[in-house]
């Protein structure tokens, strides 16, 4: 591939041109240039043979010399085949029941990241932070511009592929894709190295900016439709100091903690690759930032795959909190921050409904949306309880929240935590907005198990309801029992 470089011209910042030219350090250089249309399917570059074999296909049959309707009908179904292939690796848009949720936990508020928000005019001001990001990594990496750019320009074809395609039918790769992929790859690069690198290494007008805006950013990085493709990240891992993988594990608490805290990765934690693995041992690899984050709050769980009980009745469950209460089931927080270990624990005289607490401001709130919305969106496998983990997360605690009081049931379980967090009402409405989302494996074996409970357990249950619902009358009654009792003894030594 030619280099790709830029001329001098007026200050625009998504004119770049293919001529050579000189770079003024730390000034962008843009300019005019002829628009392109945009790559035909045939010229994207694909990452394996058989995507490549896939796209000679299409392309052949995209040609005018057959024009009938056999030929329209079989040009589509090798576009969705190639769609298919890649759609673990796509940039997501939202799916309907999470679109329809509020702007709060859909939309940047700060700065766009990729295509699909760019063009939002409350964005515009961060594009400046993105130049003085772009600086901050000739300077930290030693390269020119040139070097940097011909390297993001080298991928920006997997990385077009990878986008809604009715979105990319607008945007010009020269003018507006690479050089947009370019910039908020070093935006999102040197907001990673900020918390987890020296501050010296960061521009000191950057850093005001991004101590001053930290958690609209991490807004921003974690929706689902502000993604940068893994691709992208991982070309400046080669000739920068940062890795997606040692970053996405520094949010492991988040759900819990205060604030976001996203420490420097221990240095044998330190990795070349970003292969992860998930229960099965299969190679994994995430499609951007959020999909590494979800990965490692939900973690995995080996012991069980979700299997249908032949015993269980099937049954249109729900219950509150205080329902559980009544059962018998304690709402218990997990030993750990991993959403893949909920579930049901039921011992000789009781029984656990064990969830993970969380600490429920607007921001977590977001992230829980976003990381649903990428399950949805990412086509889960059967049975594989973790890969809709989040789903399974908000629907369980949705359940538990019929009114305030289960709210209030919930906190003093220690499993909704305050500090600044949303309010009893604000929470219901929260989670009763997300009833639309899809239910996961996790959710239904939890809800299986506390059916067979109660089936296997149907007397003990109802005795137990009733000391509950009337437990003040019930230690009324045994205190004036036990007042007879004395009394009562001791007229009988007399």
């Amino acid at each position: 591939m030619e280099p790709q470089v830029w001329e001098p011209c007026n200050y625009h910042l998504a004119d770049w041109s293919m001529e050579h030219a000189l770079w003024i350090p730390g000034v962008p250089m843009l300019c005019e240039s002829e628009s392109t249309e945009m790559a035909s399917l045939e010229e994207t570059v694909v990452a394996s043979s058989s995507r490549e074999q896939q796209l000679v296909q299409y392309a052949a049959v995209a040609t005018p010399k057959d024009d009938d309707a056999f030929g329209v009908f079989h040009r589509k179904a090798l576009e969705l085949e190639v769609d298919n292939d890649q759609w673990r690796e796509k940039m997501h848009r939202y799916p309907p029941s999470i679109r329809e949720l509020s702007e709060r936990y859909t939309v940047p508020t700060i700065v766009s990241i990729g295509p699909y928000h760019h063009d939002r005019e409350h964005l515009k001001k961060a594009e400046e932070a993105k130049h003085v990001a772009a600086y901050s990594c000739m300077t930290l990496s030693g390269l020119s511009v040139q070097e940097m750019y011909d390297a993001v320009v080298s991928v920006a074809g997997v990385a077009r592929s990878l986008y809604d395609k009715d979105t990319m039918a607008g945007i010009d790769d020269k003018n507006d894709f690479w050089p947009m992929m370019f910039y908020d790859a070093c935006f999102l690069v040197q907001f990673m190295l900020s918390k987890t690198s020296k501050k010296s290494t960061i521009h000191p007008w950057l850093q005001h900016f991004f101590k001053s805006n930290k958690d609209d950013i991490y807004h921003d990085i974690l929706l689902l439709e502000n993604q940068l493709p893994r691709v992208v990240i991982e070309t400046f891992e080669r000739f920068m100091p940062v890795n997606l993988k040692n970053y996405a594990k520094g949010f492991r608490a988040t759900m819990q903690n205060s604030r976001v805290v996203v420490p420097s990765p221990p240095k044998d934690l330190e990795a070349k690759t970003s292969v992860i693995r998930n229960s099965t041992s299969a190679p994994y690899k995430p499609p951007h930032l959020l999909g590494y984050v979800r990965f490692y709050i939900v973690g995995t769980n080996r012991s069980e795959m979700y299997e249908p009980h032949k015993k269980a009745k099937v049954v249109s469950f729900s219950v509150s909190a205080i329902e559980l209460a009544e059962m018998g089931i304690t709402l218990t927080p997990s030993k750990t921050t991993e959403l893949a270990h909920m579930g049901f624990k039921e011992g000789r005289l009781s029984a656990e409904l064990v969830l993970p607490h969380i600490l429920l401001t607007y921001l977590r709130a977001s992230f829980l949306v976003n990381m649903a919305a990428f399950e949805i969106t990412s086509k889960p496998r059967p049975n594989h309880g973790e890969d809709t983990a989040f789903c399974s997360y908000v629907q369980l605690l949705g359940m538990l929240m019929d009114k305030e009081v289960d709210v209030q049931e919930l906190r003093s379980k220690r499993l909704l935590q305050g500090g600044g967090g949303l309010t009893d009402k604000e929470t219901l409405d929260f989670f009763t907005s997300l009833q639309g989302v899809t239910a996961g494996p996790l959710y239904h074996r939890t809800i299986r198990d506390v059916e067979m409970y109660k089936q296997n357990r149907r007397m003990w249950v109802k005795v137990y309801a009733f000391c509950y619902k009337y437990k003040k009358t019930v230690l009324a009654v045994l205190s004036v029992i036990a007042t007879l009792s004395g009394v009562l003894g001791k007229f009988s030594k007399k």
